[in-house]
């Protein structure tokens, strides 16, 4: 549920950065901006990319090219393709300015997201993409931000390619998380609430995209909102990973190392379980309870007395020609400035309140996290686990009797099979016939009493059964997806015998005529060597020849291949890790080696974290000698003190985001310093030197003053 009472913006900062711990941690000075990369394995998006003789990455050009690289790790029979792919040319990200508001629909910038599953015959240790690499690129800024998960470090990691440009060699390096992080508050990627205005599904933005006459590189960018509802989807299940990740690593750290397995085994398994049985699936054994629910729920009352927030990753709707007559026609190119513009209550840097707040005080709470748990397994991941159980010998099956109605359908090709068993079962199925002998069908629906209806199977004439030996007649049930359906117990359902045992049936003779026959379900309770697996795994934790449960995060193939090797799969071991390349080694600020005079001090410590590196965006004012900073300032000075007089407004009446960004560590703290009144009168002062006065800089809309422009290079 959403929190029903405002929290101050004075205390937000200080609970959010109590709840999520370094998200929120402000440097010092600017020799301590974040970019380096995490020690712990790889982004998804550095394991993508080939390395070249030299060992550098090479990430292939032009970008339709690097969506084609990604799209080969993706079921080619996705009828989505698995990528979702936008233009938003007027957008609120770093690069919005790159080509110039006026050139803004010439060249938009691109976002594109993983919404697709892999294929599900990939191999053991494929990269599972899905919600988990976004990747914007703007031409003219010849850049690409990336975004994508670490599944050894448990987070994801922000990413820049440099030099993206034809006859340069790009360079990957590692973003300024500091500088991310005020907009990405979750650590995570963002995207706007419906109805996605700023993006290409609009019809004023499409319209304007379309009057340029440019193909855009040829990318698939006439849409409806379906595409950017389904990066909206994505984004929202990725902000869950890190939910589930500090669940699994703190949530399971109880009193003793083998309590702690324990619940990260017993956790392990009820989501696969789940995922393998549908969203439906209880965790009703006795040693769930005692070893997973109960420890769990105890340390999350003891650790999170209050609960846990769970972030929005959704910044609000915008449409970025609200105003005009009419609201459809877009504005000349001359208005492009002011529309570009990003109002305080439409910025990314606002501080988003949680958007819900689990207490952990039931077993639905753990039932949500053991749900977050599965995502972190693909499809092909669980058809693996299929197969090999299937390989598994299996135990006797159990069978559930029906009473059914066949019917010949008019046409005379098919037969209607409608069955039940009181109220516990309800099956209907269509039979295809051939040659006046059935032949297969579809299961159109089959709801057994506490699961999930099942749609869409497959009903197929079963491997061991010759047709000519006539009735009864046995049909194998296979899910789309290629394995067995599941009743809510864990077993598979595999077959469907029609007519009884050595009793007599017959086809109706007819059309619209009818037979009573009867019929029965085979299930097989075949999830029994996946609990010895888990339970083997945790044994190997225990001794210490494993650490995939101790604590550190949850990693998807560090769990999953010895899983597999204990059901008889043959999977190899990992490749030793790669060392980060070169171009991601703390690529850090270099810190000042000479004083600052006392004026500048104040700018050293509440700017440098985001304005000390050499870029445009955002302007780098604090980057060079002391004479270039002071040559910056008199150029930045209008918009600076346009910033920091948004302090002293209440939020609802600023027109932009103050500075430093509400989501700093510090910023609650910076209306009570002293720093504020002094960087007020040095940028008053360096205004009354060019002939400006204060109150005509706050009097004139923000898009009007002098932009902010610092050299790079």
């Amino acid at each position: 549920m959403r929190l029903s009472r405002p929290v101050s913006r004075h205390v937000l900062p200080v609970l959010l950065g109590a709840l999520f711990g370094s998200v929120f941690m402000a440097p010092a000075n600017a020799a301590e901006v974040d970019r380096a990369p995490s020690p712990h394995g790889r982004s998804l998006f550095d394991r993508l990319l080939e390395r070249g003789a030299n060992g550098a990455q090479q990430v292939p050009f032009p970008f339709p090219a690097l969506l084609q690289r990604v799209r080969a790790q993706l079921d080619g029979e996705d009828p989505n393709g698995g990528l979702a792919i936008v233009l938003i040319p007027l957008g609120r990200s770093l690069q919005r300015h790159a080509a110039g508001d006026v050139d803004a629909f010439r060249f938009p910038r691109v976002v594109a997201a993983v919404t697709g599953e892999p294929a599900s015959d990939a191999p053991a240790g494929h990269l599972y993409l899905k919600d988990r690499l976004y990747v914007a690129h703007h031409e003219r800024a010849e850049a690409l931000e990336v975004i994508s998960y670490n599944e050894d470090a448990g987070r994801f990691e922000f990413q820049l390619v440099l030099d993206y440009r034809a006859g340069a060699t790009p360079r990957v390096v590692a973003a300024n998380r500091t500088l991310c992080l005020a907009c990405h508050q979750n650590e995570a990627p963002i995207f706007s609430r419906p109805s996605w205005d700023e993006t290409s599904a609009s019809p004023p933005v499409a319209a304007r995209l379309a009057a340029t006459g440019l193909d855009y590189q040829g990318l698939p960018w006439r849409h409806g909102v379906d595409v950017p509802e389904a990066i909206d989807a994505a984004s929202a299940r990725a902000n869950r990973l890190g939910v589930a990740q500090r669940l699994w690593r703190d949530g399971c750290a109880l009193a003793t190392p083998q309590a702690g397995i324990d619940c990260r085994a017993q956790a392990l398994l009820h989501a696969l379980r789940q995922r393998l049985i549908g969203t439906g699936a209880p965790v009703a054994r006795a040693d769930a309870t005692n070893r997973l629910v109960d420890p769990l729920l105890a340390n999350w009352q003891a650790r999170w007395p209050d609960g846990l927030v769970i972030p929005d990753p959704q910044i609000p709707n915008r449409q970025p020609f609200a105003g005009i007559e009419g609201g459809i026609a877009p504005p000349s190119d001359a208005e492009l400035v002011r529309y570009a513009d990003i109002p305080a209550v439409f910025d990314p840097l606002a501080l988003r309140a949680p958007i819900e707040h689990w207490r952990g005080r039931d077993p639905g709470d753990v039932m949500r996290f053991i749900h977050l748990l599965g995502t972190l397994f693909s499809r092909a991941d669980l058809a693996r686990i299929e197969r090999a159980l299937a390989r598994m010998p299996q135990p006797a099956a159990r069978e559930i009797d029906l009473s059914c109605t066949l019917r010949r359908a008019t046409d005379a090709t098919r037969l209607d099979l409608d069955c039940a068993r009181g109220s516990e079962v309800r099956l209907q199925a269509r039979i295809r016939l051939d040659g006046g002998r059935s032949a297969d069908g579809i299961l159109d629906r089959l709801q057994l009493s506490g699961s999930s209806a099942h749609t869409g199977v497959t009903l197929a004439i079963a491997k061991d059964h010759d047709p000519a030996s006539g009735w009864p007649i046995r049909f194998a049930l296979t899910a789309r997806a290629g394995g067995p359906i599941r009743a809510s117990t864990g077993e598979a359902i595999t077959t469907l015998r029609l007519g009884g045992d050595g009793g007599s049936a017959h086809l109706p003779g007819s059309p619209g005529a009818a037979e009573a026959v009867v019929a029965a379900l085979e299930l097989v309770d075949d999830l029994e060597p996946l609990g010895h697996a888990v339970e083997a795994l945790a044994q190997a934790n225990v001794a210490g020849q494993d650490d995939a449960l101790t604590g550190g995060p949850a990693r998807r193939m560090a769990l999953l291949a010895p899983l597999l090797r204990g059901l008889g799969e043959d999977v190899p071991a990992p490749p030793a890790a790669a060392a980060p390349p070169a171009a991601l080694m703390a690529d850090v600020t270099r810190s000042r080696t000479t004083h600052w005079p006392a004026d500048l001090q104040p700018f050293l410590r509440q700017c440098s974290q985001c304005h000390a590196e050499n870029t445009a965006f955002p302007p780098g004012f604090l980057h060079g000698d002391e004479a270039q900073v002071r040559a910056n300032l008199a150029t930045c000075a209008q918009r600076m003190l346009h910033r920091l007089d948004m302090n002293r407004l209440p939020p609802a009446a600023r027109s932009k985001t103050p500075m430093p960004p509400p989501a700093a560590a510090h910023a609650g703290a910076f209306l009570q310093s002293p720093d504020l009144a002094a960087m007020r009168d040095l940028l008053e002062h360096v205004l009354q030197a060019s002939g400006v006065r204060s109150a005509d800089v706050l009097a004139h809309p923000y898009a009007t003053l002098a932009p902010c422009r610092v050299p790079t290079g």
